[in-house]
């Protein structure tokens, strides 16, 4: 309950002549919304809106305009993908580099090891183009003629060397495109045994056969041994 004051002031009587005061008992009803409280809520209200704006506002004229902007988190990035590096040949694809300046000549003699470790001596003796079949029911296949490398194979380890030489025989063109061994047997000399098993200080000499495409310039003979599987590997330039 709140006390108000009040008068009963006569018209026409100056204020000096005026009675004394009553008080009334005012009741006011808590329910009732009353302007002057709501509009002091909605000055405040807006009194905090405007200081944070302007708080707002201040942080942003302090930030360095020179700093680069930042990406938001997750944002695609617009660089250009790296170039493709090219990969490598793997072995076993049918096509090898050219022999390279300096390998040796036919007839010359490379050593090389097997996967066992074992050193044996490489020569490449003779080398027939086109090559004969000594066969009337054997020949090359129509579009195609033999060329025969004549190897001697020399055991310079302290194991025995077991191997099938013919397999890891392979003729290269000009392309470095690989041709290897076929069957066939030739007028120019025996082959190289289908199996060696050369006990140290032992040999084995023969002709291996390779059928090429007619038109076909060899350009060097190479030598693997373990069928063509080993690490190291014996190279001859053809000579002319």
């Amino acid at each position: 309950m709140i006390t108000a004051l009040s008068q009963n002031v006569p018209e026409g009587l100056p204020a000096a002549d005026r009675g004394p005061t009553r008080s009334k008992n005012v009741h006011v009803n808590p329910k009732i919304n009353h302007g002057g409280s709501t509009m002091r809520r909605k000055l405040g209200t807006a009194l905090i809106v405007g200081t944070l704006a302007f708080a707002a506002t201040a942080c942003n004229d302090n930030a360095d305009p020179t700093a680069p902007a930042t990406a938001p988190s997750g944002a695609a990035s617009s660089a250009a993908p790296g170039k493709e590096t090219p990969g490598k040949e793997t072995p076993g694809g049918g096509v090898v580099a050219p022999a390279p300046k300096g390998t040796p000549a036919s007839g010359a003699t490379v050593t090389v090891r097997n996967k066992a470790g074992v050193e044996i001596a490489v020569t490449l003796k003779n080398w027939v183009d086109p090559a004969q079949s000594n066969n009337k029911f054997m020949k090359p296949a129509a579009g195609k003629h033999w060329v025969a490398a004549q190897l001697e194979i020399i055991n310079k380890g302290k194991a025995v060397y077991d191997d099938s030489p013919a397999n890891g025989v392979k003729v290269l063109d000009a392309q470095g495109q690989g041709f290897t061994h076929s069957i066939g047997e030739t007028t120019s000399g025996p082959n190289m045994p289908a199996t060696v098993k050369l006990a140290p200080g032992e040999k084995a000499l023969g002709y291996v056969v390779v059928s090429v495409p007619d038109g076909t310039k060899p350009q060097s003979v190479q030598f693997t041994p373990d069928s063509g599987f080993a690490k190291e590997t014996a190279k001859w330039v053809l000579t002319k």
